[in-house]
């Protein structure tokens, strides 16, 4: 089964009417739900994610959100991949040899969990996916935009 990572910027768009890239984001979620491929984030994109729902949109949005991803992970359409001590190790390796990008300690901690499970497609719209050689959805993948120089692991 095919898998995609779903990053901050997509759980955000497809929960937030107001951004810009929400119907897009919509959208492809639903496709990704038609095709069967296997959701995957991990425990630190939900931690980032909450936190910009409780803040932006309030605690009640918030608990509704959670309740919502509860569901997905007891029916199996959300698998969460907890940031243990060997990702992080590998999160750090990468911060540190990256130090001239602008990449946040989370966006290694998803580029290690991506490398362990081998998963070559993310849902999200941070380009730094792109610095490590990932192709982001819904936009590079389906409208081939994709002109940016991968960086050697």
């Amino acid at each position: 089964m095919s898998k995609i990572f779903i990053d901050t910027g997509a759980w955000i768009a497809c929960i937030d009417k107001n951004d810009k890239h929400h119907k897009a984001a919509s959208d492809y979620l639903e496709t990704i739900q038609r095709n069967n491929i296997q959701v995957v984030t991990s425990n630190y994109i939900f931690d980032e994610t909450i936190t910009w729902v409780k803040f932006k949109l309030g605690h009640k949005e918030t608990i509704k959100i959670m309740n919502l991803w509860e569901q997905a992970k007891n029916n199996d359409l959300l698998t969460v991949y907890w940031i243990d001590e060997k990702i992080t190790e590998t999160a750090w390796n990468i911060f540190k040899k990256y130090n001239d990008h602008n990449l946040s300690f989370t966006d290694c901690t998803s580029f290690a969990v991506c490398r362990k499970y081998d998963i070559k497609k993310i849902f999200g719209f941070d380009s730094d996916f792109n610095t490590l050689g990932f192709l982001l959805s819904p936009y590079q993948i389906h409208e081939k935009k994709i002109n940016y120089k991968v960086l050697e692991p």
